[in-house]
């Protein structure tokens, strides 16, 4: 827990901290540049995906006529009756899209679950009209871009690591599955991108598992706080928050004090 000192003890500290954020923005700005830079590579595969009305689209639909699409693979099996929980955090996190679509960029979220199970699970969420979600049910999309972990399908390959490199690590839980990932992609030939051929498709930049992270105001907003996310003490498993319309009145009073360690 945090010490008590007084504001005269407090503030160099404070000045430290300070210098060590600026330093951490500085860097993720340079990590973004080192992003941007990356080259792209052209998307081949005729993926086929089904909107929330049943309609069929392709990649180069997902686009919406804008020249960048960012897709989050949402974890969804086919076989679940509801969405993953913490990718549900991050459904909550999704900001109005006017704001990415006045930068040319259009974000959708895709599951391998049928359609009518995201449709129901969307209402369930109230996110009806948060963002575009479709299925990609039938479809290797998710494994070809290293959200789904398939033996019987492709060898596994998650966060650019294979089985074998995730057991070495105690992460073995990430080999099997679905799992989190985002994935971006470029229109050729879009006005103003000067990147391709007009009419294809690139893929330029995916991460995975707390690649993530940065999109979830909750955890941006605890990491604020001095008892911070607190990992491990709610009981629920992957990030730890239960779906929004399962808290309890009791669950909303907060964690017990004997929980978090006061």
């Amino acid at each position: 827990m945090s010490q008590i000192v007084s504001p005269a003890e407090y503030l160099p500290l404070r000045l430290s901290l300070l210098e060590a954020e600026k330093e951490n923005t500085r860097a993720r700005d340079e990590l973004a540049r080192q992003r941007r830079a990356l080259p792209v590579v052209e998307v081949t595969t005729p993926y086929t995906f089904t909107d929330a009305t049943g309609r069929k689209l392709t990649l180069a639909d997902l686009f919406d006529g804008r020249a960048q699409l960012i897709i989050y693979h949402f974890m969804f099996d086919p076989d679940w009756d509801a969405g993953c929980a913490s990718c549900s955090l991050l459904g909550d996190s999704v900001p109005d899209l006017r704001h990415l679509h006045g930068h040319s960029t259009t974000f959708v979220a895709v599951s391998r679950a049928p359609i009518d199970k995201i449709n129901a699970y969307r209402a369930r969420m109230g996110w009806t009209s948060s963002f575009p979600w479709v299925s990609s049910f039938g479809s290797s999309f998710n494994h070809d871009f290293g959200a789904t972990q398939d033996e019987a399908v492709a060898p596994v390959k998650y966060n650019f690591k294979t089985k074998e490199e995730l057991e070495a690590r105690g992460m073995g839980y990430f080999a099997r599955g679905e799992q989190p990932g985002h994935s971006v992609f470029i229109r050729g030939g879009a006005s103003g991108v000067g990147v391709g051929d007009q009419g294809k498709v690139y893929h330029s930049y995916s991460t995975y598992a707390r690649g993530g992270e940065p999109i979830i105001n909750t955890l941006t907003w605890l990491d604020m706080t001095p008892l911070g996310r607190q990992d491990g003490v709610s009981d629920v498993e992957g990030l730890g928050f239960k779906r929004h319309d399962e808290y309890t009145a009791e669950d909303l009073k907060g964690l017990s004090a004997q929980k978090v360690g006061a």
